[in-house]
């Protein structure tokens, strides 16, 4: 049988593939761990303030379950939206229902909400929306 002379790589090639191989496992191991020891908070706040922009409109909602909401007297949205700020009052029913549909001016929009407490504590969030042009 004729010699080949490439045949006395083998050794080597096996040896570089399974080096190859465990170096990857290695590297995956050691992402997954520092994914599971990454630790980030969950965002909890008292009104969960939130928005969401559409191309015309823009959804706010907040948490209408909250205990904040659930023991508030009155309450205020404060939006400031391309320069023109405008404030809207909300009576203790209205905070209940948890959304305002606004139909905004630009694509930079700040949203403030005051809440009042029957106790005369004051709780408050800001959020800001921001769309690409």
């Amino acid at each position: 049988m004729p010699s080949v002379p490439w045949i006395g790589l083998f050794p080597t090639i096996a040896i570089a593939i399974l080096a190859v191989v465990l170096l990857n496992a290695a590297m995956d191991a050691s992402r997954v761990h520092a994914v599971q020891n990454v630790s980030v908070p969950a965002r909890t706040t008292p009104l969960q303030l939130r928005t969401r922009m559409g191309a015309e409109q823009m959804e706010v909602t907040w948490d209408h379950d909250s205990a904040a909401i659930q023991s508030a007297d009155h309450g205020t949205l404060q939006i400031v939206d391309g320069g023109v700020t405008e404030t809207i009052p909300f009576e203790a029913a209205q905070l209940r229902d948890g959304v305002l549909i606004y139909r905004q001016r630009s694509n930079d929009v700040s949203v403030r909400m005051e809440v009042n407490e029957r106790d005369g504590q004051t709780i408050s969030e800001s959020v800001r929306a921001v769309a690409r042009p």
